[in-house]
């Protein structure tokens, strides 16, 4: 690929990724790139409406609205999320809470719809935004059906603790994707965050291949013994109706072990 094509892609990977705003010089120190090959990238994209400066007097930039429109193509012109939306809606409307869509990309997961519960405090998290595979219930939906040689490539590149609960080895990662296959479905029970709970399961194409998963998330205390088994058959039921939808014909999701 020509380097300066690398460069602009990683320029906007790197703003899309920024929880600050960045100038020039944040940019250059965290890329390594000369000033001036900067200064033309920043220009151009400004220009096109790719970032643009938030700040005049501290020259800082954010992403820009074209970025937006963008990536809203991506998601009007995907089949998997205009077939899954409506059955997150019904998903959401009979267990009350926030549902999610999300694929994996590189060992993380990206999530690409939501459909928020009406309760005035729940879990959320932005559309675009990503997490390491191994914290969450939707990550460990897809890595439960990758061959284990996968899954240790992934593991080796680090699992840091974000909670007391969260899994920080291969050996224990290994082991609880066992059983996700063998109940049909992933928890995530606080290793993320300490007050969340979700119940996740992988959603697959006609070829057969996971393309993607869902999940519910709840506070802790509206995880009772018998919300965790309601959704972990809804959750699975909902995963297998956009399997359908997509060319899935197997009846289940998870291959025995």
């Amino acid at each position: 690929m020509n380097n300066s094509a690398i460069r602009v892609l990683e320029l906007l990977e790197l703003f899309s990724e920024a929880d600050e705003p960045l100038t020039v010089s944040d940019i250059v120190r965290k890329l390594g790139y000369p000033k001036t090959s900067v200064f033309d990238i920043v220009n151009i994209l400004c220009e096109r409406g790719f970032i643009r400066r938030e700040n005049d007097r501290a020259k800082t930039y954010v992403i820009g609205p074209k970025a937006y429109l963008v990536g809203m193509s991506y998601l009007r012109k995907n089949n998997l999320c205009t077939t899954a939306h409506p059955i997150l809606e019904g998903l959401r409307d009979e267990l009350g809470q926030t549902c999610y869509l999300a694929v994996a990309d590189n060992g993380f997961v990206i999530y690409l719809d939501k459909v928020e519960s009406s309760q005035p405090i729940r879990s959320t998290c932005t559309i675009g935004s990503k997490n390491q595979m191994y914290l969450t219930g939707l990550g460990k939906a897809m890595l439960a059906a990758l061959p284990e040689e996968e899954v240790l490539q992934i593991a080796a590149r680090g699992m840091e603790p974000h909670t007391d609960r969260t899994i920080t080895t291969p050996e224990a990662l290994l082991a609880e994707l066992r059983e996700t296959r063998r109940r049909g479905c992933a928890f995530d029970m606080g290793e993320n965050h300490s007050y969340v709970r979700c119940t996740a399961a992988p959603v697959r194409d006609a070829t057969g291949k996971v393309c993607a998963a869902i999940s519910t998330a709840m506070l802790d205390a509206d995880f009772t013994d018998s919300m965790r088994e309601r959704s972990a058959e809804l959750v699975v039921s909902a995963a297998m109706k956009i399997s359908r939808l997509l060319g899935f014909c197997k009846d289940k999701l998870y291959d025995e072990n």
